[in-house]
C-alpha cells in the first residue's frame, strides 16, 4: 500500500511539472488592427516579431474604421494602429483604449494613373471636365473625412467641379491604389508616403485645403494576456524606423 501510495505521490508530481511547463511555454494569439495604408510596413514589423517571440501576432488590415468595427464586434484586439484623429476619438470613447502613442505624420495628395500623366500635372487639373477621381469614404477610411474637408474648403465653383468628377468613394486606401494601378480613375486620394511606395506620380494639395494626418498606436482592452501584448506594444514602438524606410514621417516616442 506504502509503495502504491509512493507511485501516485510521484505520478501527479510529474503530471504537475508537465502542467506547468505546458502553461509556460503555450502560445499567445496576439491581434494587431492596422489602417490599411500603413499595411506593408506594419506586416514587416509583424514577421520581425514572430521570429523573434513564442508569441505570434496576426496583422488585421482594412480601412481604419471597418478595423475599429471589426474589434467592436469580435471583441478582439491587442494593438490598434489609426490613421485617423476621429477613429481614434471613438476608440477611446469606447473605452478599449489603454494606452497611446502618436507615431506617424502623414499628407495626403492626389496619387495620378498610367491615365491620368498626360491630363494632370497641378493641382488646378483636378477639377477639369471629363477628370475621374477616386475620393474616400468618410464613414471607413481615414482619407474620407480628409476628402470631405477638402471639398468644403474649396470654394464653391471648385467643391462643385470636385464631386462631379468624383467616380467613386472608395472603401479603403487598397481600392484606390489598385483603380489608380487599373487607370479606372485618373487620381486618387492617397498619402505621399503611399504615392512614393507604390511609384504614382502625385499632385499636392494646397496647404489651406490639406489636413496633415496623425497616426496613432495604442493597446487595446481586449487583449485578456497584458505582458503578451505590451511586449508587442514596447516591439513595434522600439522598430518605428520601418515606417521611415516605407517613406512615413516618423514621431519618435
Amino acid at each position: 500500500m506504502g509503495e502504491l501510495h509512493l507511485v501516485l505521490k510521484k505520478t501527479i508530481f510529474v503530471l504537475l511539472i508537465f502542467i506547468t511547463v505546458a502553461t509556460e511555454t503555450k502560445a499567445t494569439s496576439l491581434y494587431w488592427f492596422c489602417s490599411a495604408a500603413a499595411k506593408k510596413p506594419s506586416f514587416e514589423i509583424a514577421k520581425l516579431f514572430n521570429k523573434t517571440h513564442k508569441d505570434k501576432v496576426f496583422l488585421i488590415a482594412g480601412g481604419t474604421g471597418q478595423v475599429l468595427e471589426q474589434m467592436r464586434l469580435s471583441k478582439r484586439g491587442d494593438v490598434y494602429l489609426c490613421l485617423d484623429e476621429k477613429f481614434f476619438t471613438m476608440a477611446k470613447r469606447m473605452g478599449i483604449v489603454l494606452k497611446y502613442k502618436k507615431i506617424l505624420k502623414m499628407t495626403p495628395v492626389f496619387g495620378i494613373s498610367k491615365r491620368g500623366e498626360n491630363r494632370i500635372k497641378s493641382f488646378g487639373d483636378l477639377f477639369r471636365n471629363g477628370v475621374k477621381i477616386a475620393g474616400g469614404n468618410p464613414k471607413t477610411m481615414a482619407l474620407g473625412k480628409t476628402y470631405m474637408i477638402l471639398e468644403k474648403r474649396l470654394t464653391n465653383k471648385l467643391s462643385k467641379a470636385l464631386k462631379k468628377n468624383t467616380a467613386v468613394y472608395a472603401i479603403n486606401i487598397s481600392q484606390i491604389i489598385n483603380y489608380l494601378k487599373l487607370s479606372v480613375v485618373d487620381a486618387g486620394i492617397l498619402f505621399k508616403s503611399i504615392a512614393k511606395m507604390n511609384n504614382f506620380k502625385f499632385v499636392e494639395i494646397p496647404n489651406r485645403y490639406n489636413q496633415i494626418k496623425t497616426g496613432y498606436l495604442a493597446e487595446i482592452s481586449y487583449g485578456k494576456n497584458i505582458e503578451a501584448k505590451d511586449e508587442l506594444f514596447r516591439f513595434i514602438l522600439s522598430h518605428i524606423q520601418v515606417y521611415s524606410q516605407w517613406g512615413f514621417t516618423v514621431i519618435h516616442p
